[in-house]
């Protein structure tokens, strides 16, 4: 369930601590601190390059969007800078609230208890315009003040006492609170998104596959994917380079397929990448259309889902990430939870308005990642088994078999 659309309760400083660092990768590494400080000038770095053009009246919605989600990263580090340097999130919290008081010239002391995103948000709200810092300044301040936090991240000594550095990280809370209100976001809705964001692509334990896209429920047994099938793929030589042939139970399936590059690169056994959307996706308009199992007994499904502009949208997809592997040496050393998040953002962008965009980055991630591996088993071996099985959502490859002397 969505963090942000299920808080129906104020969001607590500690609550998004304890969910947020359950994607910490930093926390286990030596250079962890520093790599963090580093991150979070990256973020804050990354909302003025993108915003530099705009001015206070010309925002739109698609600008306030981007800056949500960069804040939104920026606090996702602030918080990983704390829980590494020994701050806790009630100390951090706290001493946000007195940072505010201090700008706002508060005398008497606000009592809230823990404290929460709402609390904060309740702080800068109180404050008329005429007494808020403009974007722009703000801006300044945070490009400052994340300068100053990546130089001293370098030595965790240079930080100072515990107690004067809770109070450097407080004022970068504030900053972005007061930055998100300049933008008329609320910082606890974006550290709700920020939340929802960090299980779409790092759900940790919490892995649950989404129900089929051909259930049952709705349509006839030949319209939906065999849960269980194998591919057979065989490379061939013809003329003056090879190609690949696919069959299942000894029925060809679709055309013969070359590398069509003037360097070989093995882009002939691509259509092992729609196999691994069918294992871990439940989607794939190409194997779909290959296998003759449209979904024609509804109309809308066979024509917006299943369709040819479905189909193209796939190999794009299959065929971009195709490019960005291959001088990566073909994600061999990528874990899951490594993929480039940026990746996964532009397929996720590419599918919107498909029913595939209804599944996390996590899946696409696996989809993606064991794709690869097999085309990497396929690729040396110069053919071989897929065995797909969407009950396990898992790709194998299994060696063809040796022919008789």
């Amino acid at each position: 369930m969505d963090v942000i659309t299920s808080q129906r309760a104020a969001l607590k400083v500690a609550d998004y601590a304890r969910l947020a660092s359950q994607s910490d990768r930093f926390a286990q590494d030596s250079g962890g601190l520093q790599k963090v400080c580093f991150g979070y000038f990256g973020e804050i770095g990354g909302l003025l390059a993108a915003l530099k053009k705009i001015s206070r009246d010309e925002l739109i919605e698609t600008d306030t969007q981007f800056a949500a989600e960069e804040i939104g990263d920026a606090l996702w580090y602030l918080f990983a800078v704390a829980n590494l340097s020994g701050i806790s999130p009630g100390e951090l919290g706290e001493a946000c609230l007195c940072e505010l008081r201090k700008k706002f010239n508060e005398v008497t002391k606000s009592t809230f208890g823990e404290a929460s995103f709402r609390h904060i948000d309740a702080m800068v709200a109180a404050q008329g315009d005429s007494d808020r810092p403009s974007r722009v300044d703000l801006l300044g301040e945070l490009a400052a003040t994340a300068g100053v936090l990546a130089q001293d991240g370098r030595c965790q000594n240079a930080f100072g006492e515990e107690g004067a550095l809770a109070g450097r990280l407080g004022n970068l809370l504030a900053l972005l609170a007061m930055t998100a209100s300049s933008f008329g976001l609320q910082l606890e809705l974006i550290a709700g998104a920020n939340l929802n964001k960090i299980k779409d692509r790092w759900p940790g334990d919490d892995r649950t596959y989404l129900p089929f896209f051909d259930d049952g429920t709705r349509f006839p047994p030949h319209e939906q994917f065999e849960r269980t099938f194998t591919v057979k793929f065989e490379q061939r030589q013809g003329g003056d380079r090879p190609h690949v042939v696919q069959s299942i139970n000894g029925v060809f399936i679709g055309d013969r397929l070359t590398d069509n590059s003037v360097e070989p690169d093995g882009y002939r056994f691509h259509d092992v990448f729609h196999l691994a959307y069918v294992a871990h996706l439940g989607w794939s308009p190409v194997i779909r259309g290959l296998l003759k199992r449209k979904r024609k007994s509804i109309h809308e499904v066979d024509e917006n889902q299943d369709g040819a502009r479905a189909m193209i949208i796939e190999e794009g997809i299959a065929t971009w990430i195709f490019n960005h592997a291959k001088p990566r040496n073909f994600y061999r050393d990528v874990d899951e939870g490594k993929l480039e998040y940026g990746l996964l953002k532009q397929i996720r962008s590419m599918v919107q308005g498909y029913e595939v965009q209804a599944c996390p980055l996590w899946q696409w991630e696996r989809a993606v990642l064991e794709g690869f591996k097999v085309f990497r088993e396929l690729f040396a071996a110069e053919g071989g088994l897929v065995h797909v099985d969407m009950n396990s959502h898992s790709l194998t490859f299994e060696s063809l078999p040796a022919e008789a002397g």
